[in-house]
């Protein structure tokens, strides 16, 4: 299992997205399930970018700057 950083690119705005799965296929479906979940209108999705893939051990995160 893997941990997934992904910056999602939109006409307004950057999305970070962070997503736990097996494999990058399974990743970016993922990317896109949690961001019809947690938006009410479908998004105008310019980019979506992978920044970061981690192996999960033990412990494993991401920080998110929101400034970057």
């Amino acid at each position: 299992m893997y941990l997934y950083r992904f910056l999602v690119k939109t006409k307004e705005k950057e999305i970070p997205v962070i997503i736990a799965a097996e494999n990058d296929l399974k990743a970016f479906e993922q990317v896109d399930v949690e961001l019809e979940k947690f938006y009410l209108k479908v998004l105008d999705i310019e980019d979506v970018t992978l920044y970061e893939k981690k192996k999960i051990r033990k412990c494993a995160g991401f920080v998110i700057d929101e400034a970057t």
